[in-house]
């Protein structure tokens, strides 16, 4: 305990020597790190793509879902490895959908505080690092992990205060939620995050409701016909079946008869990214592709990561789903009130480093005068037809 007081303190006081600060983002009053924002600032231009008229985002929920430190030498090869690849996508900002870190943080405020510091503190640094702006959501895992008795209910609050703190999302969600729910409206692609987890009575639910789900309909009323895209953020899958690898398995209460799917189909949502079941199932329903994807770094039984590269362009989103062999190995590492943490050691096999990620499927969403289209479906994106 003692070695890991010392470790934790001198942590700490390397992540302090960072602070973070916001600024205002493109397109609206969205809010992020300054040094997410410093480029934007000073007239930066944006990345190049082969079609001037497009740009990309790249989305990857559930990294890393264990507290990781930073830097953790036998994890940083991996994870410089997969955060370059993103990096050579040329993305404009990355999605992360939810469950960064493990944050079995239960023994009060000031370990939710001290630890939130240490592990979001990593977590941003990594990124930084790789210079890559990133709008995240909240995931169970930033909740404490599920489920909530009474006690852990009832540091929710304080979970959501760190988080916040930490991440720095845009403020214009709605009362509340603050730095938990926002919107970004950037070019001609609108993406709304959302909290997909409320307090009803003595429970959490994974829904959105209420206060949340009356401003996500008016956000999406504000852009009607403003856009040409619209995608939607959230942790927890909508409606299944779904793939499930070491997971709670968590879903939206009500799947497609609650009031924020229908909230969608109304609106003309088009993507709705997901995570928490670390495996890949891609579907569409009522217009809307539900993308559950994502990877829980560090299980030996987890054996491929995914990441899914969306290009947008006028009239056209296309979504190219990348996957790459990872290894696990070692002895267990330490997380707070966790039995079994990450392994402590991850790798690219060789081969995987040779051939660099491969796409397992795509999809084209085009839209023109006579409606919207799919066409160029492959692989996971063309399965059930």
């Amino acid at each position: 305990m003692l070695i890991r007081a010392i470790f934790l303190t001198l942590s700490l006081n390397l992540i302090g020597q960072f602070t973070l600060s916001a600024e205002e983002s493109d397109g609206g009053p969205a809010r992020g790190p300054a040094s997410q924002q410093a480029n934007d600032a000073q007239g930066a231009k944006e990345p190049s793509t082969p079609d001037a008229n497009s740009w990309t985002f790249v989305s990857f929920p559930d990294f890393f879902n264990f507290d990781v430190p930073y830097p953790w030498p036998q994890w940083e090869p991996a994870v410089d490895w997969f955060l370059d690849q993103v990096k050579a996508e040329r993305p404009r900002f990355v999605l992360v959908a939810g469950d960064l870190v493990n944050a079995h943080w239960w023994d009060g405020p000031k370990c939710i505080e001290q630890m939130g510091a240490l592990y979001y503190g990593g977590w941003i640094r990594r990124m930084r690092d790789h210079g890559l702006t990133f709008y995240v959501a909240v995931g169970d895992h930033e909740l404490g992990d599920d489920p909530w008795p009474e006690a852990k209910l009832k540091l929710v609050p304080d979970f959501e205060r760190v988080f916040a703190q930490h991440m720095q999302m845009p403020q214009n969600g709605p009362p509340g939620k603050q730095g938990l729910a926002y919107y970004v409206h950037h070019k001609n692609l609108l993406l709304i995050t959302v909290e997909t987890f409320e307090r009803h009575g003595d429970r959490l639910v994974p829904t959105v409701s209420g206060e949340q789900l009356q401003w996500f309909q008016q956000v999406l009323r504000d852009h009607r016909g403003k856009v040409d895209f619209i995608v939607v953020q959230g942790h927890v899958p909508i409606f299944g079946p779904v793939k499930s690898r070491s997971s709670s398995r968590l879903m939206l209460a009500g799947g497609r008869e609650n009031a924020f799917w229908k909230a969608m189909v109304e609106g003309g949502v088009d993507v709705y990214l997901c995570g928490e079941h670390h495996d890949v199932t891609v579907r569409e329903a009522d217009g809307i592709w539900q993308i559950v994807h994502g990877s829980s770094w560090g299980r030996e039984v987890v054996d491929t990561q995914n990441y899914l590269v969306a290009t947008v362009s006028p009239g056209k989103l296309h979504l190219d789903m990348k996957s790459f062999a990872m290894l696990a190995k070692g002895e267990p590492m330490w997380n707070l009130h966790k039995d079994r943490g990450p392994r402590e050691i991850v790798e690219i096999p060789q081969k995987a480093r040779e051939d660099g990620p491969h796409t397992i499927g795509t999809v084209v969403i085009k839209k023109s005068t006579s409606g919207k289209q799919y066409v160029d479906r492959t692989g996971i994106f063309a399965e059930g037809r």
